[in-house]
C-alpha cells in the first residue's frame, strides 16, 4: 500500500501537504511536520494565514522568480523565516531552447542541468534554517516545488516510486484532467524519467549536489533535519 503524506488544511491553498511519513529504502521515514510543500501562499485567506503563522516556520522558501515576487507583497514577507531563492537561475535560463523540450520531462531535465547553483543555495538555506517547519512553495506547487521535493526525497533515500507518487498528487489536488495540456500535468512517468536522468548523469541527488558545491556536512544536516530520528 502506498504511503502518502498528510494533506494540510491551509484555507486558500489547494496543493498543501506534508511529506512526513514517506519511507526510505532502508526502513527510515521522513519526519512529520518538518518539510511542507504547497502552492503559492499568496492564495491563503485570513484563516489559512493564521494557521501557517501558528506553525512558527523555521524557513519559508519562495522558489518563484523575481518578476513573480515583485507582483505583490508576500503574506509572510515580514517573517524573518521568509526567503526568496528562485529555482530558476536567470543567468543560465538564457541557454534554454524551449523548442527542444518536447515533453515535461525534457523541461525538468533541462531545469536540473541549468539550475544547480540555485538548488545548492536552497540546500544550504535548509541546512542553516532555524528550528521549525520548512515550507516550500512556488506558484502552483507542482513544477519547481515538485523538482526540489524530489531532490530532497532522493537525497534521504526515498524510493523512486514513492517520489513519483508524491509528485503526481498535484494532479488530483489541482484538479488537472486529460483535457489539460501535457505540460501542465504531473504524471508519475514524468518524474520517473527525471529521476532516471538524475541517477544516470549524477549518481543521484547527493552526487548532483556535491558536484554543485554542496559539501557533505551540509548534506548530512539536511538529512538529519528531514528524517525521523526516532526510527
Amino acid at each position: 500500500m502506498t504511503v502518502r503524506g498528510e494533506l494540510l488544511d491551509w484555507s486558500g491553498c489547494a496543493n498543501a501537504r506534508d511529506v512526513g511519513g514517506l519511507p526510505t529504502g532502508d526502513g527510515r521515514v521522513m519526519a512529520s511536520g518538518v518539510l511542507l510543500r504547497t502552492d503559492s501562499l499568496d492564495q491563503l485567506d485570513a484563516g489559512g494565514l493564521q494557521t501557517v503563522r501558528g506553525l512558527h516556520p523555521g524557513l519559508v522558501l519562495d522558489l518563484r522568480s523575481d518578476f513573480e515576487t515583485a507582483a505583490a507583497d508576500h503574506p509572510l514577507g515580514d517573517d524573518p523565516a521568509y526567503r526568496v531563492i528562485p529555482f530558476v537561475d536567470p543567468a543560465r535560463d538564457i541557454e534554454r531552447v524551449a523548442e527542444t523540450e518536447h515533453t515535461l520531462a525534457d523541461r525538468y531535465v533541462g531545469s536540473v542541468e541549468r539550475n544547480g547553483s540555485q538548488v545548492a543555495a536552497i540546500m544550504r538555506a535548509i541546512a542553516e534554517a532555524a528550528e521549525g517547519p520548512v515550507i516550500v512553495h512556488c506558484a502552483s506547487g507542482k513544477d519547481r516545488t515538485g523538482l526540489l521535493i524530489a531532490l530532497l526525497l532522493d537525497l534521504v533515500g526515498v524510493r523512486g516510486d514513492v517520489i513519483c507518487d508524491d509528485y503526481s498528487r498535484s494532479e488530483e489536488l489541482l484538479d488537472l484532467t486529460d483535457h489539460d495540456h501535457p505540460l501542465n500535468r504531473t504524471s508519475p512517468q514524468t518524474m520517473a524519467k527525471t529521476l532516471e536522468h538524475l541517477h544516470h548523469r549524477w549518481g543521484g541527488a547527493a552526487g548532483y549536489l556535491e558536484a554543485h558545491g554542496v559539501n557533505a556536512a551540509v548534506l548530512d544536516r539536511v538529512r538529519d533535519r528531514l528524517l525521523d530520528r526516532r526510527r
